[in-house]
């Protein structure tokens, strides 16, 4: 056995277990700093998509004969936004038509609220710059603990020209 100072027992056997016990836990910050980013980055691209297709299927002319009301818009829009930390329910979705025609389905709601809820929103729209917006926010909360942001609140904007009247 080595001696040190004074007769103390020397060595460095306990230093690695030390600088393991300091280095691991800013390593395991970063890992899930990075997993945590890569889960909001993943949800505001399906809120991103989900706007965009919504919005695109709400201004296409429907080879079935019958356009989309606002509800079914909104409830499309809704059904495609969830992901992981963002679950499709917690989506809240505002449809606004060229002539104003405005549905809202709320966060955490299966009703479709609004005005003009059973309104197809591009029909009657005489201009041809008009449009339909689709709007989608969402309250993500992180499942990685103790990695900020532990909540986020993201929006997406959908916006095409009505391609029929």
């Amino acid at each position: 056995m080595e001696t040190g100072v004074k007769g103390r027992p020397g060595g460095d056997g306990g230093a690695s277990a030390v600088e393991f016990a300091l280095v691991v836990p800013l390593l395991l910050l970063l890992v899930f700093g990075i997993i945590n980013f890569g889960l909001i980055f993943a949800s505001q691209i399906s809120l991103n998509s989900a706007a965009r297709d919504a919005a695109r299927a709400g201004v296409v002319a429907p080879l079935t004969g019958s356009a989309l009301t606002c509800s079914a818009i909104a409830t499309a829009a809704r059904s495609n936004a969830g992901t992981i930390g963002a679950p499709a329910s917690a989506v809240a979705v505002t449809v606004t038509g060229p002539t104003g025609t405005t549905c809202t389905l709320a966060a955490g709601s299966a009703t479709v609220t609004g005005a003009g809820a059973g309104s197809t929103p591009c029909t009657g729209s005489s201009s041809s710059a008009a449009q339909l917006a689709v709007v989608l926010t969402s309250n993500y909360k992180s499942p990685v603990p103790l990695v900020p942001p532990a909540t986020l609140t993201q929006t997406a904007t959908g916006k095409f020209q009505c391609e029929y009247s």
